[in-house]
């Protein structure tokens, strides 16, 4: 997916303007690069344009933060204020899941289920059912 897709993605869910939902975009990829390993965060920053996939990749990797957590930084990273974390959160995961390959968006789910993080995977349209996979598929 485009960068102009992504933005324009988020900021239908997110009810921002263009440069809100950038702004919430930034914020989310440097909170997920964070959370993720360096090696998932580098997986999937190839599958981005360039100019997103900077985010994840340029900051520590491999922290490990609570959902709430994840929130309360992208919050704190975003600089509009029309755009909650969680509303940030919510939207820009949701359009990553759906830009990125099955391999990548399996992933990602893998890495946030296994610390709780359902809510941030609940809104997406990616084919993926965040709240029946087993244990075994995790």
């Amino acid at each position: 997916m485009e960068r102009a897709a992504i933005v324009e993605t988020v900021s239908d869910r997110t009810e921002a303007d263009e440069d809100g939902a950038t702004d919430a975009t930034r914020a989310v990829l440097e909170t997920l690069g964070e959370r993720l390993s360096a090696d998932q965060a580098d997986d999937l920053a190839a599958e981005l344009p360039p100019d997103l996939s900077e985010h994840l990749t340029e900051g520590e990797s491999g922290a490990q933060f609570s959902e709430e957590e994840f929130i309360s930084r992208v919050d704190q990273r975003m600089e509009t204020l029309d755009v909650t974390g969680e509303r940030a959160a919510t939207a820009v995961m949701a359009t990553l899941l759906e830009s990125v390959d099955e391999a990548e968006r399996s992933a990602v789910v893998d890495q946030f289920q296994q610390y709780g993080f359902e809510t941030l995977l609940g809104e997406t349209d990616a084919d993926i059912d965040v709240s029946e996979r087993s244990p075994r598929e995790r």
